[in-house]
């Protein structure tokens, strides 16, 4: 792992910024007299600097002068005045990391009117327990060392890609809210269950336990979706009634479609 040497800071910690913060400290990647966070919440610094032993500063641009890698992770909405509030301290030694959901870096570059070294993130909300996807999204000429501290940052709390910017929309559509349809789908079979006789709570945790299972078995085997789905699905038994279930109500279609509608509106509330 990469000696982490520099200071981090989190301009917002909500949800995903606390996630970032935890993860960082539970991997020990970095001495926690290294993270600084800020936020417009007087309430959530309080919480904060309590659960955590990191330094919380009242501004952003304290925060920047005293941080190498600055992550940004605010609403889109609150995006243009942090970049006001921040960029005349932001410098060519900085490394900028944003998180704010269909922010394009052209959009960063022009508020902020100077040259830095810029990524795009894309977590999702399993980073909150440390088994998250992020896609990063490097700005062309970001050097190898600052893609590597980013990767290990977001390696704190799930695996990391790298992909082109052009993508993001696609990834917000599949990874960002794939885990609403995941829910979705652990909710059906769950309710299935039920249908056949099985107590609720019983239901849940046999739908749940196979999902993870499952999704488990795909990534350490590196075994195609296909050939484990034949796997299980013997001939004229059981699982190929339900899988012939499902196809004739167009489950496969339905869920191509929904990645489809969710990285369409993903590109019509893109700001550039």
């Amino acid at each position: 792992m990469l000696a982490f040497d520099r200071r981090i800071g989190l301009i917002g910690i909500g949800k995903m910024g606390e996630a970032l913060v935890s993860g960082l400290i539970r991997s020990k990647l970095i001495d926690p007299a290294k993270v600084g966070v800020s936020d417009i919440s007087v309430e959530r610094k309080e919480y904060i600097s309590k659960k955590y032993p990191i330094t919380c500063y009242s501004k952003s641009d304290e925060l920047v002068n005293n941080s190498d890698i600055v992550v940004i992770a605010v609403k889109p909405r609150d995006m243009k005045k942090v970049l006001g509030d921040i960029k005349a301290q932001l410098n060519s030694k900085h490394l900028l990391i944003s998180i704010a959901a269909g922010i394009s870096t052209s959009f960063i570059l022009r508020h902020l009117q100077k040259n830095v070294s810029l990524i795009r993130a894309m977590p999702n909300s399993p980073c909150m327990i440390g088994e998250g996807m992020t896609v990063l999204a490097p700005l062309p000429g970001t050097s190898i060392e600052n893609i590597q501290y980013a990767k290990e940052i977001f390696s704190s709390i799930g695996k990391v890609l790298l992909l082109d910017e052009k993508h993001l929309n696609a990834v917000t559509g599949l990874s960002g809210s794939g885990p609403a349809y995941v829910y979705l789908f652990i909710e059906a079979l769950t309710a299935g269950g039920v249908k056949v006789g099985l107590p609720e709570d019983v239901a849940l945790i046999l739908s749940t336990q196979t999902l993870y299972g499952s999704s488990k078995m795909l990534l350490e085997t590196g075994e195609p979706p296909k050939k484990l789905k034949g796997m299980v699905a013997t001939p004229g038994g059981t699982t190929v009634s339900g899988l012939f279930e499902l196809e004739i109500g167009n489950v496969r279609a339905s869920i191509i479609r929904a990645v489809e509608k969710a990285t369409q509106r993903a590109r019509e509330l893109g700001i550039e």
